[in-house]
């Protein structure tokens, strides 16, 4: 349902240029085509496409594509065409190019791959809402100020128009039939498209689904979502699950705390910029909901909690709370245009009001809604309070409050909605609080030759970046022979490897028993959590500069294999670690070399695998004056 946590960081643009249809078998010449200004091995162009069908006076817009032709197609059709469509809604697909041509890469020599700008993004008329755009002042008064500006096109832009303008392109390029994959709200398009234009599809791959029909406008789903996820990530590692109680217990603990006694202070984002920030039980209930976007959330929450419950220590939460909040715009709308998002969530998904009402009456059904939620399931989102949740960070359900009502609406399901009998994929990641996996199971039923299939441990999206390769290889082979083949390894995705403590001193370290003194193996586990340390951050870098908890910057480079460089780095206030760490995220491997001063002093190598549950490092060097070799559990 929701859009990424933050606009992707480049876009590269290609010439426009409207395509004269082509009889269906046909080859594009390459003389109706130009080649892309910034993808030189795609080729690139548009079609014209009526704002409304219905009415002419509403004008026209060029909606934009790139496609890259299969290598040994030679001068014939290539063996079938794969579209890609991005998720949001808002992101330019073609902005997102670099995803997909490395998910369908093996393919791409028999394969051509056509990616479109949906109406409203990228190329095909970007919706430039400044002041929504900005992110700045109040946002539902610049949904409203966007929702004037569109004046009577402010509902001519969902899903069934955007799913109509691919299959024209697909006419205009002779293309019979595709093999379509969506993620996140491009499964709801793809979805649309398959009801729409069920003839048009050889394959349908959905990865993180969700409804496009009989929808629950409170998302309930999503809160059962992330209480299945606080619990399986606990479960799967050892630590955490040898802790007393349960871990939605604990949960429900920090939150009546914070719920009392919120905590304002200052804290670090990922790129080390200070901001004031304030965790409460709203924060907290933003905080689980959003932590899909990645590991931070479920790999340190719960040990920041207990640092501020059992400690009194803010540090861990404010910086989680700082990395997790988005302090920027939506950034260049060529990438990301937050119009367009308001335009087609405030049409094609369900809201607490009637949509067609006037604007002037629907917070009063707005407060219905709220009362008869309190009154008939006042645990909806347990072990958070309704209130909590509707006074988070998290304020999907206002904010369309303002939009216009629809004049020319056309929902994104026809009636009656007939799901074709296509060989379907459906991807659900098991950690996914956005796009759950019960409603991912929904979509799936819905569809009469489908596979569905979980990948165990894994958040937003499965097979866009997939360092492990189990996923995006079931999306290949799916595509490829119309089955998904053996799936069996999806069920065997590395859990998350959570926290154990924030210790504040290195006296404050818990370690096991064993044959080194005990500053030798507080020094050493203080050493490997400065290094594991690293690893959230760099999820919620934008650029190659962080800071330690505790004091200290870091730097890194690299994607799959990635190089950090410390200097005087404090996970603990009272040790600053130097030297380099390297963490490969296609095998959980992790090698440092580093030197260390403080209340210790020394220089280590240690290595573990990230991986492996219940895990060992090894440690090797002088601490103190004294060599070392020894193994211990890894961070």
């Amino acid at each position: 349902m929701h859009k990424h946590a933050r606009p992707l960081l480049a876009v590269l643009l290609c010439v426009v240029l409207i395509s004269p249809v082509m009889p269906a078998g046909a080859r594009p010449d390459p003389g109706n085509l130009r080649p892309c200004r910034d993808a030189p091995d795609a080729w690139c162009g548009s079609v014209e496409r009526p704002l409304d069908p219905a009415d002419v006076a509403y004008g026209t817009i060029d909606v934009a594509f790139e496609l890259y032709r299969a290598v040994d197609a030679g001068g014939a059709w290539s063996e079938g065409t794969i579209v890609a469509i991005e998720g949001g809604p808002g992101y330019s697909t073609r902005a997102s190019r670099d995803y997909y041509l490395e998910l369908f890469q093996p393919l791409l020599e028999t394969h051509d791959l056509l990616l479109m700008d949906s109406r409203g993004t990228g190329a095909s008329g970007a919706i430039d809402c400044p002041e929504l755009q900005s992110y700045e002042g109040d946002y539902l008064l610049n949904v409203a100020l966007c929702g004037s500006q569109l004046g009577g096109a402010s509902d001519l832009y969902g899903s069934a128009f955007a799913a109509d303008d691919l299959a024209a392109i697909l006419d205009t390029l002779g293309i019979p039939q595709i093999d379509l994959y969506g993620d996140s709200y491009g499964t709801f398009l793809a979805q649309t498209f398959a009801l729409r234009h069920p003839d048009r599809l050889r394959t349908l791959t959905l990865d993180a689904s969700y409804p496009v029909e009989d929808q629950d406008p409170w998302y309930r789903d999503l809160n059962r979502a992330m209480r299945d996820a606080i619990e399986s990530v606990c479960v799967e590692d050892l630590e955490c699950s040898q802790k007393p109680g349960d871990p939605l217990a604990r949960v429900d603990a920090l939150a009546d705390s914070l719920r009392d006694n919120p905590i304002s202070g200052v804290g670090r984002d990922g790129d080390g910029v200070r901001h004031d920030v304030t965790v409460d039980a709203g924060m907290l209930a933003y905080l689980y909901a959003s932590a899909a976007y990645g590991t931070t959330v479920y790999k340190e929450l719960e040990a920041a909690g207990e640092a501020w419950l059992d400690h009194g220590d803010p540090a861990p939460l404010l910086r989680i709370a700082a990395e997790q909040t988005y302090w920027g715009d939506a950034g260049p709308v060529d990438e990301f245009s937050e119009g367009l998002y308001i335009a087609v969530i405030c049409n094609d998904y369900p809201q607490l009001w009637d949509i067609m009402s006037p604007v002037q009456t629907r917070p009063q059904q707005y407060e219905a809604s709220v009362a008869t939620l309190k009154a008939t399931d006042s645990n909806a989102f347990s072990p958070f309070t309704v209130d909590d949740w509707l006074n988070s960070p998290w304020v999907e359900y206002e904010s369309c409050i303002n939009w216009p009502a629809p004049g020319n609406w056309v929902p994104p399901e026809p009636t009656p909605a007939l799901y074709p009998d296509v060989p379907t994929l459906v991807l659900a990641a098991e950690l996914d609080s956005l796009t759950s996996p019960e409603g991912n199971g929904i979509v799936a039923g819905n569809f009469p030759n489908s596979t569905f299939v979980e990948v165990a441990n894994s958040g937003h999206v499965a097979a866009l970046g997939d360092v492990v390769g189990c996923a995006a290889a079931i999306v290949v082979h799916f595509v490829e022979n119309g089955s998904p083949g053996d799936t069996s390894c999806a069920a065997e995705y590395p859990p998350v490897r959570t926290t154990n403590e924030f210790p504040a001193t290195l006296g404050d370290v818990s370690v096991p028993a064993g044959p080194a003194s005990s500053l030798q193996r507080q020094t050493a586990m203080a050493v490997a959590g400065t290094v594991a340390d690293l690893f959230p951050r760099w999820h919620a870098m934008y650029g190659y500069n962080g800071v330690g908890l505790r004091g200290g910057t870091f730097k890194t480079v690299g994607s799959d294999l990635v190089d950090f460089h410390l200097k005087k780095l404090n996970w603990v206030s009272d040790l600053s670690v130097s030297g380099k760490a390297t963490w490969d995220r296609t095998s959980g491997s992790v090698v440092a070399t580093v030197t260390f001063t403080g209340a210790s002093s020394g220089n280590l190598d240690i290595s573990w695998n990230e991986w492996v549950v219940g895990g060992q490092m090894t440690v090797s060097g002088t601490i103190a004056g004294s060599s070392v070799t020894m193994e211990m559990p890894a961070p």
